[in-house]
């Protein structure tokens, strides 16, 4: 089993206990996740290789989103603003579209602690709103879609009711018979893998838990358009990892990584391979200045990619003021419009897809 990760002590977590009440009162703090409260454990960048991105040949109906935390926010805000694209998406200690509303107060107050004071109408109206002003598709793209939502009751960073939060939002727009609810009885806040990460209930980067539990499988099972069936899991083929230079594709203002990475199958290089595209998507304090690649080699997306002729994109977010911790924009940090369309990090992922060849 490998292991790359420090466990806390009880001291650790003492301090950290410590720095909780603290953020969460702060309107100048902008994380889901926790701070370093002691020396050794700061962020320690890594550099990739990077090489021209490719353009390949992709299958338009088949594309899907996930992510975790602060990507399981924008997992749906990518979702919903591009659904004419997105066939379906999946959140992972995440919550509803638009939750934070703008306010980094209200992104840690309602939607983190007391995500039962949503009012699931207001973000619902919201959404019709920014539909009849064009700033997101047409909602009617969503009725055939696929979601998956995972929470688990000893989380401990985003309380579970969000999770409801979100599937009643979802119920608005299609079948209850399309959301596919997971969790695990004893994992902590962040991404559950089949024998990678921290003990299953040890809160701490790098934020991926080994709960023996294949959760990128489920949620690629689960978002895979028209509910086809997936084949086996198969070995990831680390040749087959790409990085790429995002600077050169997303513009500064989105406040994304240097560079991202795919995941692509040989079979998905050929000519006419018609290859779906699943997008990734960290969270707080998992982008390469804390956990360096351990998302994108170990979350378990890679073994199905190379089975099911599907491409794995890894988009990374930054760390910078205002954002500390790397977070992905789900409380308006690039700007008001980081739900829309027009919003910095949700243009910059659509840019991303269309230079490797998604119309």
């Amino acid at each position: 089993m490998k292991k790359h990760f420090r466990p806390l002590n009880l001291g650790s977590l003492l301090l950290v206990a410590l720095f909780l009440p603290a953020m969460v009162g702060a309107t100048t703090t902008t994380t889901l996740d926790f701070p370093f409260p002691f020396p050794g454990w700061g962020p320690k960048p890594v550099a990739a290789a990077v090489e021209p991105i490719p353009t390949l040949s992709l299958d338009p109906t088949r594309v899907t989103v996930s992510g975790v935390s602060s990507g399981g926010f924008m997992a749906v805000q990518l979702h919903v603003a591009h659904s004419a694209l997105f066939s379906g998406a999946a959140s992972v200690a995440g919550g509803i579209y638009e939750c934070a509303k703008g306010d980094v107060g209200r992104s840690q107050g309602t939607c983190m602690n007391n995500p039962q004071a949503i009012v699931t109408k207001d973000h619902v109206d919201l959404t019709y709103e920014r539909a009849k002003k064009n700033q997101i598709d047409d909602l009617t793209n969503l009725k055939d879609d696929r979601v998956a939502i995972f929470a688990s009751p000893k989380d401990m960073v985003i309380k579970p009711v969000g999770s409801d939060k979100l599937e009643e939002f979802y119920q608005a727009f299609l079948p209850k018979t399309s959301i596919t609810r997971l969790t695990h009885p004893q994992a902590a806040h962040g991404f559950p893998t089949l024998s990678y990460g921290s003990a299953c209930g040890m809160m701490g980067t790098p934020w991926m838990l080994n709960c023996q539990e294949d959760l990128a499988g489920k949620l690629l099972a689960a978002t895979e358009p028209a509910n086809r069936a997936l084949a086996a899991r198969g070995t990831q083929d680390p040749t087959n990892i790409v990085y790429f230079d995002q600077s050169k594709i997303v513009a500064s203002s989105a406040r994304m990584y240097a560079w991202g990475a795919l995941y692509i199958p040989k079979v998905c290089r050929e000519p006419g391979a018609e290859c779906g595209v699943h997008v990734a998507l960290h969270g707080c304090q998992m982008n390469p200045d804390f956990i360096q690649k351990q998302f994108i080699e170990n979350a378990g997306y890679n073994e199905w990619a190379e089975t099911n002729r599907l491409v794995i994109l890894y988009p990374q977010s930054a760390k910078g003021a205002g954002n500390p911790y790397g977070c992905w924009d789900w409380f308006g940090f690039t700007g008001s419009n980081y739900t829309q369309k027009s919003g910095a990090q949700i243009e910059g992922i659509r840019a991303i897809l269309s230079a490797i060849g998604l119309p």
